[in-house]
């Protein structure tokens, strides 16, 4: 599974090199309403924090988007706010408890949608688009499915409505209670195939395994979603036992650690070199000692990959026992001798690391 934004100033000037853009305006609240009410549109706030990562990346890869842009300059009066600084009160007033959230609304400033989150072009155009259908709109939606309405569109809307209400529980039961009521012929259609690539998270359910036991029977461009869905959901599950999560929590057992081995094998996920080393990582953390894994980290450090130095790095507490006090100077020294070699944030992350084991915290 949970930091923005340069300042409405910049987006301001890359749109006049690249006028396709979303061009959010610099006015106040009140003139965007009445600008709204001139150009006869709506007005369409995008509340951000500068802390948030996936306002950022709305920012730098989706608003840019010419399609985007050209949907939202024909539509909208688009605003960014601040909802820690000058749109706080409006945040406030509006709801606002996640962000990146959007409030659509009229010239009066009356609310027509809201929802949040990061999504990419496509989805957002369409999800801005089904905000503003009055027959997609959370009221209607929730009531034509207490009316027993189970059409794809109304239980992915009705599920993300839940979802985006931080009600998870209730959201998946929703998804969950339509799979079990669909037919195999029903779930490999590509009408069905969001309850695959938008709503399993993990392996360890019904409709995880149903993907990888029915992998070769989808067809068409669902075929190539379900394959990336299950390629990241074994690498994920994969991450969990290098990361050391498993082991610190006692999870890891060699006869499951060989099961998920064969299952991407078998599904043709080994492709990637670096799964052969990361599984010797695995199987050592859990045969050996801390001084001894410690040194085989340093010995094969180099065979793995960029993105898993990363991950080895930044687990280094969780991989060892960092309150032990003969190895807290071999893990810095193991540390500082690798730092160069990470991304920015692993570096950021280890250096936290670093002071905290040589502070003598």
């Amino acid at each position: 599974m949970k930091k923005f934004i340069i300042a409405s100033l910049l987006i301001g000037a890359s749109a006049l090199v690249a006028p396709a853009q979303t061009e959010f305006r610099h006015v106040s609240f009140e003139e965007a309403l009445a600008a709204a009410k001139k150009e006869n549109k709506l007005v369409f706030v995008d509340f951000f924090t500068t802390w948030c990562g996936p306002c950022k990346m709305m920012s730098n890869k989706v608003f840019p988007q010419k399609e985007v842009g050209d949907f939202m300059n024909a539509k909208f009066i688009p605003l960014k706010l601040d909802a820690e600084k000058e749109g706080a009160a409006l945040a406030k007033q509006y709801g606002v408890k996640a962000y990146p959230t959007y409030v659509v609304m009229d010239g009066d400033g009356k609310e027509v949608a809201k929802f949040s989150g990061y999504m990419d072009g496509p989805k957002f155009i369409e999800k801005v688009t089904a905000n503003l259908d009055p027959e997609q709109s959370p009221e209607r939606i929730r009531a034509r499915f207490e009316a027993g309405e189970r059409t794809p569109k109304v239980v992915n809307s009705y599920a993300m409505q839940l979802m985006e209400q931080r009600k998870e529980d209730e959201g998946f039961k929703v998804i969950d209670d339509y799979f079990a009521s669909l037919s195999e012929a029903d779930r490999l259609k590509a009408e069905n195939e969001f309850i695959f690539t938008v709503y399993t998270i993990d392996l360890d359910n019904d409709r995880a395994r149903f993907m990888i036991s029915h992998k070769n029977k989808f067809t068409g461009e669902t075929a190539g979603k379900i394959n990336t869905v299950l390629a990241s959901l074994y690498g994920r599950k994969l991450s969990s036992y290098f990361s050391g999560y498993m082991y610190r929590e006692g999870g890891y057992k060699a006869e499951e650690f060989a099961q998920l081995k064969k299952e991407i094998a078998d599904l043709g996920f080994d492709k990637d070199n670096d799964n052969h080393v990361i599984y010797e990582f695995v199987e050592n953390r859990a045969s050996m000692n801390d001084a001894d894994y410690l040194a085989f980290c340093e010995s094969n450090f180099s065979r793995l990959s960029a993105r898993s130095k990363d991950i080895l790095a930044i687990n280094v507490p969780r991989l060892f026992d960092e309150k032990d006090a003969t190895m807290k100077p071999q893990l810095s020294k193991f540390l500082r001798a690798h730092v160069g070699e990470l991304g920015a944030v692993a570096i950021q992350v280890v250096g936290r690391s670093l002071n905290s084991m040589e502070s003598g915290d």
